[in-house]
């Protein structure tokens, strides 16, 4: 009996590379941008887990609200100048406060080891929520500034507005930045101490040179400062926002 020759078909080139392609998007996963992934967390764990504390966190922000109105509304006996080494301060507080209070409740929850192992971990929620106080505290801030700057004639609004900001993203980076070095309580209450005692310190030094300096800085290098810091602390948010527990370290 022959044996019959096996005929294989040609194959179309077109219809091999449409295989190859189908192939190839399956198998790589896509990029996912950082509002992307934010916005994925917020969707699929919800606004009401994310701020389950949400009657503490609207005690803190009532507080310090009724806080920085009162320091606004209070007669003032010093010179105009010093204003703005205490906007300078004050700025982040709302931040500070928020923030810390955040770390410390979710590190020391009795379900902290639990939370480390979903699928969005406790620096996520912290970082997603320090975003969002950031947001926050520049609404704030804003009101706060329009503020002083109608009760004081000689506030320029747009200096201490960029002040404002430019202080409450330089400590936000400066706490993520030690949250990230060193993933502790002590760490971040002794960055709250430091900011608060270092920019105390330098006041009591040279009063004068500390407001000089505020007062003299160029608008456009405030602006500048300002862009910076935002941008390194939106890579500060995103490297913690994509932390892994792996090996402990990020």
């Amino acid at each position: 009996m022959r044996k019959e020759k096996l005929q294989i078909p040609s194959l179309d080139e077109h219809l091999v590379q449409m295989e190859i392609d189908k192939i190839v998007t399956a198998g790589i996963t896509p990029k996912v941008t950082f509002l992307t992934y934010l916005k994925s967390m917020i969707q699929q764990v919800g606004m009401r887990h994310i701020f389950s504390d949400r009657l503490e966190l609207g005690f803190l922000i009532t507080v310090v609200a009724a806080l920085l109105a009162m320091l606004i509304i209070s007669p003032f006996q010093g010179q105009i100048q010093d204003i703005y080494g205490y906007i300078f301060l004050l700025s982040p507080i709302l931040f500070m406060v928020l923030s810390v209070s955040t770390y410390l409740r979710k590190t020391q929850n009795n379900t902290y080891e639990v939370e480390m192992a979903c699928k969005y971990n406790v620096y996520q929620i912290i970082a997603c929520r320090m975003l969002l106080f950031s947001l926050l505290s520049v609404v704030l801030n804003t009101i706060a500034i329009a503020a002083v700057a109608m009760q004081f004639e000689g506030i320029h609004f747009l200096r201490a507005f960029l002040l404002s900001l430019t202080s409450l993203f330089v400590f936000s980076t400066l706490l993520l930045f030690a949250l990230m070095r060193r993933r502790t309580s002590v760490i971040v209450v002794m960055t709250v101490i430091g900011w608060t005692f270092g920019n105390l310190l330098l006041q009591t030094v040279n009063v004068q040179v500390y407001n000089d300096f505020l007062l003299k800085l160029p608008t456009v290098v405030n602006a500048i400062v300002l862009l910076g810091m935002v941008f390194i602390y939106i890579r500060c948010v995103k490297k913690l926002i994509q932390f892994k527990q792996m090996e402990g370290v990020f």
